[in-house]
């Protein structure tokens, strides 16, 4: 009796990781936004910054995407495909993949209302690049946003 209950905890534990990450998707990538976030958010009093000094994980380039990019697109332009991407739906929003060894390791869709944080370039920025970002803080009535902008 004790090996059919244990098989039987065994079973509901793999279904809870695999609903977990079709609703969550990839553990990693929700950990890494989590921290990128954190990290973005955190920087005050700094007139430039370059993505090596803030991203607190491990990635070799950051994609960018205009508005409206199909899925299909962007994993044709990373060269890779992966459950994390998402499609932007206005032209406001915030759409950045984070690659490492063809890995994707960060992927932002979002408004940047409801981050906190915007990074804005065109393309691609590499790690080995060690590109620097004017640092902008956006305080508004109801959000404070702090802007990243490619020098």
């Amino acid at each position: 009796m004790k090996k059919k209950s244990l098989l039987t905890v065994l079973v509901v534990l793999v279904a809870l990781v695999i609903a977990g990450y079709f609703f969550v998707g990839n553990p990693v990538v929700a950990i890494h936004n989590n921290q990128l976030k954190k990290a973005v958010t955190s920087i005050k009093d700094s007139q430039t910054v370059t993505l090596n000094e803030v991203v607190p994980f491990e990635w070799d380039t950051v994609y960018t995407f205009k508005p409206y990019e199909t899925k299909e697109n962007i994993e044709k332009v990373i060269g890779t495909k992966s459950s994390s991407i998402k499609e932007t739906v206005n032209e406001e929003m915030v759409s950045l993949v984070f690659v490492k060894d063809n890995k994707v390791t960060a992927s932002v869709f979002a408004y940047p209302s409801n981050l906190g944080y915007e990074i804005n370039f065109e393309g691609s920025v590499s790690y080995e690049d060690n590109k620097t970002f004017l640092v902008e803080n956006s305080i508004g009535e109801e959000t404070n946003i702090v802007k990243l902008m490619l020098q």
